[in-house]
């Protein structure tokens, strides 16, 4: 499978916890035959094990769980591009999303 698979599979999915955990599941398993590019992996794959980790077992605003998913998808397209661009521009896309997440994420 690849994450462009996998990205997609999560784009046609609904907002709730499940999808977010079949992502990550899939794109840390991901990691082990893709390791060039693990970095880009897990760091969308921890965002979306956060969001499972604090949100499973709640009730969540359908809003919120929409804007949640559609930051995850723009994280996903932002590094679909970059994967077919050169070592030094993925690790450019891998900073600039851990970063988005880190500063400019307060949903997860």
């Amino acid at each position: 499978m690849t994450f462009k698979e996998i990205a997609q599979r999560f784009e046609r999915s609904e907002s709730g916890s499940d999808s977010f955990k079949v992502f990550y599941k899939e794109v840390f398993e991901l990691m082990k035959t893709d390791t060039p590019n693990a970095g880009l992996y897990f760091v969308v794959g921890i965002a979306a094990q956060t969001y499972v980790i604090k949100y499973e077992d709640q009730a969540v605003d359908p809003g919120f769980a929409d804007r949640a998913k559609a930051t995850l998808e723009g994280f996903n397209r932002r590094l679909l591009e970059s994967l077919g661009k050169n070592a030094d521009e993925r690790l450019r896309t891998l900073g600039e999303v851990a970063v988005d997440y880190e500063w400019k994420v307060d949903a997860f």
